[in-house]
Parts: C-alpha cells; sequence; structure tokens
C-alpha cells in the first residue's frame, strides 16, 4: 500500500525540546527538564512525519547538525521507497552505528508516521497484515533514588492506571535499601509481574560478572520477569556469564544501535529477553526483524521506551504489528510534552495498550508546542 506513495521527501529537520519532567527533581536530570531529541520530515503534501531519537536525552545539542549532514541523502527519494536508506548504512565507518543509527532511526519513523499520514492510515496496518489491536504494556517507574515506602506508593498508583506489571530501578542506593525496595514492590504487587533494572549503562563503576551474579542470587527470592542490564552494554561476555549462571531471567538491549551488536548478543547468548527500541535501535522495520530473530533463538522481546509521546507511538506500532513481541514499556515520569502530543489519548486497560486509528503515529508537534518547550542548553541528562 504505502509503496505507492510517489510523493517524494522535500526537508528533514532535527531539534531537540526540553520539557518539566517529574516533580524537577528526577534523577540525572539536573535542570529539572528532560532533553528530547525529535526530526520532522516533509514531503510535496507538505504534510510532515514526526520521530524521535533516544540521543536526544543524552546528546541534545548534537541532533540539529546531524540531520542537517544527513537530510542531502534523503531529500528528492520517493517517500514510498523502501531503499531510501540504503546509502547512509553504507556510509563507511559511521553508518552502520552510534549516534548516527540512533538519528536515522528518528528519521525512519518520521517517513513511517508520513506514509500514514497521507495514507490516512495507522502505521502498525502498513506494516504488517498480521496485527494486533491490543498488546501488552508494564509500567516503567521506581526510580532508583526511591525509598521503600515510595516504592509502595508508586506500585499503589500503577495498579490504579490500569497496568499489572511494574518496573523499578537499583543500583544507586546501598544494597541493604535495594533488597528493601525490592521487597516492597514485590508485597505490594503480589502475584503480578515484577522486573527489576540495574541501569549499568548509567551507574559508574558498573557491576562486574560476580557482583551482577551475586546481585542476582539475592533477588532471585522475589520472583522477577526479569533482571535488565546487570553489567555494562558493551560488555557483553560478562552479560552472557550473568545469564548462563540461570539464576533470574537476563534482559537487556536498549544501549544498541547496529546489527552487529544485536549478532553479538545472539552469538554469545547474552540475554533470556531482548530488548531494543524503534527511536534508537535502527527504526521500525529493524525491531521487527529483530523480534523475529529473538523468536528463532527461542528469545522473548520486549521494545524499551523512555522518550516522549513519539517514543511512545513508534513502539506501539512495532508491538502491534509484531505480535511477537511480549510487552511494551511504558515510562511513568510525567514528561509534560507528552501530553499535548496525542491526537487520541492511549487507552491501557487491564495491562493492555488498545491501538488508535488516529492516522500514522496518532501524534503531532506544532509550532506552538515547539516554542512552549524550546531547547535548555545544558538540559541533557548527566548522573
Amino acid at each position: 500500500m504505502y509503496k505507492s506513495i510517489d510523493e517524494k521527501i522535500t526537508k528533514i529537520e532535527g531539534f531537540s525540546l526540553s520539557s518539566p519532567y517529574g516533580d524537577g527533581k528526577s534523577l540525572g536530570q539536573p535542570l529539572g527538564v528532560k532533553s528530547v531529541g525529535f526530526v520532522k520530515v516533509y514531503s510535496n503534501s507538505e504534510k510532515y512525519g514526526l520521530g524521535e531519537t533516544y540521543s536526544g536525552v543524552y546528546a541534545p545539542e548534537l541532533i540539529q547538525p546531524i540531520v542537517s549532514f544527513l537530510e542531502r541523502h534523503f531529500v528528492g527519494r520517493l517517500l514510498g521507497d523502501d531503499q531510501v536508506f540504503e546509502s547512509i548504512k553504507s556510509l563507511p565507518f559511521i553508518g552502520g552505528g552510534g549516534i548516527i543509527q540512533s538519528v536515522i532511526s528518528a528519521i525512519e519513523i518520521a517517513i513511517w508516521d508520513l506514509r500514514g499520514k497521507i495514507l490516512n492510515k495507522p502505521t502498525f496496518q502498513l506494516l504488517s497484515n498480521n496485527f494486533r489491536k491490543t498488546t501488552p504494556v508494564y509500567a516503567s517507574s521506581g526510580t532508583a533514588a526511591f525509598s521503600p515506602d515510595e516504592i509502595k506508593k508508586d506500585v499503589d498508583k500503577i495498579v490504579s492506571l490500569g497496568y499489572s506489571a511494574y518496573k523499578m530501578r537499583i543500583g544507586y542506593q546501598d544494597w541493604i535499601t535495594d533488597i528493601k525496595r525490592v521487597e516492597a514492590a514485590r508485597k505490594q504487587l503480589g502475584d503480578e509481574d515484577l522486573m527489576v533494572d540495574a541501569i549499568m549503562g548509567t551507574i559508574r563503576p558498573a557491576w562486574d560478572a560476580d557482583k551482577a551474579i551475586n546481585a542476582a542470587r539475592g533477588l532471585s527470592e522475589f520472583d522477577l520477569r526479569w533482571l535488565e542490564e546487570p553489567t555494562h552494554p558493551v560488555d557483553i561476555k560478562s552479560l552472557a556469564r550473568v545469564r548462563s549462571a540461570n539464576i533470574v531471567p537476563i534482559a537487556a538491549g536498549e544501549a544498541y544501535t547496529s546489527e552487529s551488536d544485536f549478532d553479538s548478543i545472539f552469538y554469545h547468548e547474552a540475554v533470556d529477553i531482548l530488548q531494543f527500541d524503534a527511536t534508537h535501535s535502527g527504526g521500525i522495520k529493524f525491531c521487527m526483524e529483530l523480534a523475529r530473530k529473538a523468536e528463532n533463538q527461542h528469545l522473548d522481546s520486549a521494545l524499551h521506551v523512555w522518550g516522549s509521546a513519539v517514543a511512545i507511538a513508534a513502539n506501539a506500532q512495532v508491538a502491534l504489528a509484531q505480535p511477537k513481541i511480549s510487552i511494551l514499556e511504558i515510562p511513568m515520569v510525567e514528561l509534560e510534552l507528552t501530553d499535548h502530543m496525542w491526537i487520541e489519548k492511549p487507552i491501557i486497560k487491564d495491562g493492555l495498550w488498545h491501538c488508535s486509528h488516529a492516522p500514522g503515529l496518532g501524534v503531532e508537534l506544532s509550532e506552538e508546542l515547539m516554542h512552549m518547550y524550546s531547547f535548555r542548553v545544558n538540559s541533557g541528562y548527566r548522573l
């Protein structure tokens, strides 16, 4: 259907915005706001598609110049042409991974959004004939700085909002406190799913394999659905050691941007649950392919999300179009900008995301919103 679109890409814009975030005291947000990296892709119809790059959280100042560099590879290309990305991927040394690939992910998402808007169809219906109308979700919250009592209140809140699965962070406080925090979450959740993220891509120094294995042993009594990122993402061999200890299921993947990164995860049998994010891991289609590869390796797969409405919506399209994906992450720390971007506000009930029939991703970003949430220098993540 979308391949018949004969409009051409006329312009691509890259920019970052800053939005109030949580209570203004969130861990790692020095100015009390969160930076988000966006891309807008325009065609002859003067409609635009909207994409997001996860790298905007960490290097917001780089989004505009990188998009400006990439734009010439896309302008003039047919919007329905699936080969539009090949010239970028073949750029020697820089095209296959890293921040370039993260930003390309945003462009790819924006193109899918624009295709849907032109055809007046939600993106998931363009991606697959085997789509579903709901997908399981989990509430992603439990900041590493929360006390046990704050964790209890946090769990109560997500249950009241229609969630039945919860993820929390550890690794920032002392181990005895972290165990009490996990214990509090399990008690409040009862038999529902509990995930624990060790955030070792962020915490310094990161755990080595031995410390991660000891941590897994300490967490084994809490019946975790998974323990996430228990070693630094670049240390795939250590991650594989933790997984091979077979104490709790191990999840990872949000940090990776290249096909070779994910091939290494498969080769080393480093995870039980493969995670990926359309805003960082190569875009919507590549994430669908990763889910297929995970299934072939007898692995579970889950979508990582830690951004605005665009990140949530883009990954929701992947989950709806690829039924083999087990669950979708929904960030619970309030990002004010997100509330203003939905064409139709998401419906989450009984632990399920219910699809919207709004065209494309179902999000928009007006000039007024861009002005309201203009970028604040030095708002990138810093712990």
